[in-house]
């Protein structure tokens, strides 16, 4: 859905491929002012299946309809790498030097990716010290598949569209719902495909994981208990998440088991930061367009003892205040492209 009429100057575009769906955000930026241009997505794309063919035409073709649809005329953008593709791992270099980091680093991968490294293309970020310690030195490293990262190149100059940066989706989320708060914070970002978790300190992701359950799985799970398709249960969900009627009511108990999955996770993705590390996880941010299931963040905060909140990816980006509600229902599966899209912003 457009909302203003585009250009190119201080617009910067964020896209954010799923499996079978696209989302786009626009941000106009004037001095430090960053504002809402545009925005929009389209779900459930016929034949669509991008994350997994290698069918750069149509993909390509799906992301010049939707910007056309927008009416988007900015022709540079920033995309996102799926959580799931992306190898990551915080390394440590101990005797480090400087001069041989490259060669440190490559030694190091060879123990934490489990592919060839001559099919991956490496990048890392020296993690700041606050001990001052020069010889033992942590370094998040990424490792991502060259035949991947080809095939965005090659969908983006058949789209005509510049592809200015592509980043692990992980660090798109950090921009969008944490900015600069470098407590030890959970995202939790329930997709399409796919529920991600990372344990983010000082915004990098110390430690992520990823379970095949996700809003359609939980929707599939809701369907077959009330004997419902999956629209209709997917509208049932959306329903129930944003109605402000009953937000004390109990989660009801066939939601609580197809949420169960996603919970035990997060139990063990703490148990497993806690073993290791000496600080605590402040809070839980929800994410993606699973996480406005109904009462999902309350019974989050009731099963697991911990402060639980539906992340707001606008925090940073002036809108229009009569925005405010259809902003709130669609912010969530809009995390990643906003925060994609503030990377140009930010940068500038």
């Amino acid at each position: 859905m457009g909302i203003f009429s585009s250009s190119n100057d201080n617009h910067f575009l964020g896209i954010d491929i799923g499996n079978s769906s696209l989302k786009m955000v626009e941000l106009l930026k004037k001095g430090k002012k960053i504002s809402l241009s545009n925005y929009g997505f389209s779900e459930n794309i016929e034949g669509a299946d991008f994350t997994y063919s290698d069918d750069v035409a149509f993909l390509a073709k799906s992301i010049v309809k939707l910007k056309n649809d927008l009416g988007i005329k900015t022709t540079r953008a920033n995309a996102s790498l799926p959580s799931w593709s992306v190898f990551s791992s915080v390394i440590n270099l101990y005797n480090f030097d400087k001069k041989k980091i490259n060669e440190q680093i490559v030694e190091e991968a060879k123990k934490v990716i489990p592919l060839p490294l001559e099919e991956m293309v490496l990048d890392w970020k020296v993690i700041p010290n606050k001990k001052n310690n020069k010889n033992n030195v942590k370094v998040f490293l990424t490792g991502s598949p060259k035949k991947l990262i080809k095939k965005y190149i090659d969908v983006f100059k058949e789209a005509k569209i510049t592809l200015a940066n592509l980043e692990t989706e992980t660090f798109s989320l950090i921009r969008s719902l944490l900015g600069n708060d470098s407590s030890t914070v959970m995202i939790v970002e329930m997709g399409e495909n796919s529920t991600d978790f990372s344990i983010v300190k000082e915004s990098i992701p110390f430690l992520n994981r990823s379970i095949n359950v996700s809003g359609r799985t939980i929707s599939e799970g809701i369907g077959a208990k009330m004997g419902i398709n999956l629209e209709q249960s997917e509208q049932f969900k959306f329903d129930l998440g944003i109605s402000n009627e009953n937000k004390k009511a109990e989660i009801p108990k066939f939601i609580v088991d197809a949420v169960s999955p996603i919970v035990n996770e997060i139990k063990y993705m703490v148990d497993l930061y806690y073993n290791g590390n000496n600080d605590s996880i402040e809070k839980i941010v929800l994410s993606g367009g699973g996480c406005l299931l109904y009462n999902f963040a309350e019974h989050l905060e009731s099963v697991l003892n911990m402060k639980v909140i539906i992340g707001n990816p606008w925090f940073k980006v002036s809108h229009p205040l009569e925005l405010e509600p259809v902003l709130y229902e669609t912010g969530p599966k809009l995390s990643a492209a906003i925060g994609l899209a503030l990377r140009g912003a930010d940068k500038n």
